[in-house]
């Protein structure tokens, strides 16, 4: 199996066992509050998981470094890969487990913004803005471009930093 095929599989899965936890804890249900903080689990998760792939193609045998290009393509392929597989997790969980997630994290929100002294107009435009992004149509415009954004930024600065921290192989006259 290709690695960036591979990787991003292993994304999905955590990236949805994440949720799922965040579900299972209540953090999306009577503790929107903290999950709205927790929910950044999924992008760091993201970020984990390009890490080592890149990791693991920069210390394949006979290499010593990886190419920025290389590195970039690898992480597009795994942030694509995740972002379809999580995407279609997120179908699922906000049709079937739980519907009402909408719901609870745009009233946290609205009161939050409201406790905070954010004129009406502004409450009303992130509303909107939240409210198409789990519509059908919103729901995956926002999910590849995120995660594609997140791929296609941290895959060559994380290549760039490999690069930077490998420890060469001292060279064996013989």
């Amino acid at each position: 199996m290709k690695p960036g095929l591979k990787y991003g599989l292993i994304a999905a899965a955590g990236m949805s066992l994440w949720m799922l936890a965040e579900y299972a804890l209540g953090l999306h249900t009577t503790r929107a509050g903290l999950g709205h903080y927790t929910s950044w689990g999924t992008e760091i998760i993201l970020i984990a998981v390009l890490w080592r792939l890149l990791h693991q193609l920069l210390y394949q045998p006979q290499r010593n470094w990886l190419p920025v290009w290389e590195g970039l393509l690898h992480g597009a392929i795994a942030g694509l890969v995740a972002a379809m597989g999580f995407y279609i997790f997120l179908s699922c969980y906000l049709n079937f487990v739980n519907p009402e997630y909408a719901d609870l994290m745009l009233e946290w929100q609205v009161s939050h913004l409201r406790a905070a002294g954010k004129p009406e107009e502004e409450i009303r435009a992130m509303a909107r803005g939240f409210r198409w992004s789990v519509s059908p149509t919103g729901l995956p415009v926002t999910v590849f471009s995120l995660y594609l954004m997140i791929a296609f930024v941290a895959s060559p600065l994380l290549t760039l930093w490999l690069n930077w921290r490998r420890k060469e192989k001292p060279i064996h006259a013989g």
